[in-house]
């Protein structure tokens, strides 16, 4: 049984002024199992985090070490940091390391996060651990390097060259971030266009019918477009491999695979982090969920 503390109590070993309300309190004191919590802008998310935090290190449940906490941008990562390092020093509660530094509890972006695993674990999936990320720009630039060196005819998408780079970064990333395969894309797209054609040929067949003759050409046109960009992003990834190079949104569905290809190492990280907080959760990704 994990030992109690009121509300009043917790605030008094963080020494803050107030005392969380019991909406607060109830996400604070929640029992160890998954749970989100809904609140607006400037609701005092980050130091329910922090207070969360410090409760479960001072009823006993969890180390300051085993809490993982995870975010979007650098910025954030070093504010949530630094409000539950600081609640936790407040609370008389991060752990002493034997050093200059003391234990506390691991913070990171979601991208840093899947980083550090890629390197420990990235070769269980045929990764190796020393790929160059690249950010916007070099993406841009390798993304028309593999456009311009492109062989097979390209008939129906625009022919302004940044358009179509746009395009095939976007189509890209959304292959990405929901961990889906250009070839899954291509399968799904061969049984859709020939759903369309045979209603189109139902259509024409009518006598005197055309009522959705438009809509079904723009449908089967907008297939064959996305499958001359599937070309392009497949040549695309080709140059980051013969390169060696990843963007960001490679780096989380890389971790993602490694989660569902070697769940050794979920569950090693389960057992590291038995706490994880996970900061603007509706804005995640497939792969990052």
């Amino acid at each position: 049984m994990p030992h109690q503390i009121t509300a009043e109590e917790l605030s008094s070993a963080m020494g803050l002024g107030f005392a969380p309300t019991e909406q607060q309190w109830r996400s604070i004191s929640a029992p160890l199992a998954p749970a989100v919590v809904i609140a607006g802008a400037g609701s005092g998310k980050t130091t329910l985090m922090a207070m969360r935090v410090v409760y479960l290190v001072l009823t006993g449940q969890v180390l300051p070490e085993q809490v993982l906490g995870l975010t979007f941008t650098t910025k954030a990562a070093a504010e949530l940091r630094h409000r539950i390092e600081s609640a936790l020093a407040k609370a008389g509660a991060l752990q002493d390391g034997g050093g200059l530094e003391t234990i506390g509890p691991t913070v990171a972006t979601y991208n840093s996060y899947a980083a550090g695993l890629l390197v420990d674990h990235g070769l269980r999936i045929g990764h190796e651990p020393d790929q160059r990320v690249i950010a916007d720009a070099g993406r841009y630039q390798l993304a028309q390097h593999a456009i311009l060196r492109h062989r097979s005819n390209v008939l129906r998408l625009s022919d302004h060259l940044p358009t179509v780079i746009n395009q095939l970064l976007d189509l890209d990333g959304e292959l990405n971030e929901h961990l889906v395969a250009i070839s899954e894309v291509v399968s799904f797209d061969d049984r859709e266009q020939a759903d369309f054609q045979r209603a189109l040929e139902a259509e024409l067949a009518a006598a005197g019918r055309a009522t959705y003759k438009a809509p079904i050409e723009k449908a089967i046109l907008a297939i064959d477009r996305r499958r001359e960009l599937l070309e392009l992003v497949a040549s695309y990834r080709r140059h980051k491999s013969r390169l060696g190079v990843m963007d960001f949104a490679d780096q989380i569905s890389l971790a993602a695979k490694l989660a569902v290809q070697c769940p050794e190492v979920g569950a090693a990280e389960r057992a590291r982090y038995p706490v994880v907080l996970l900061d603007e959760y509706q804005d995640t990704s497939v792969s990052q969920a």
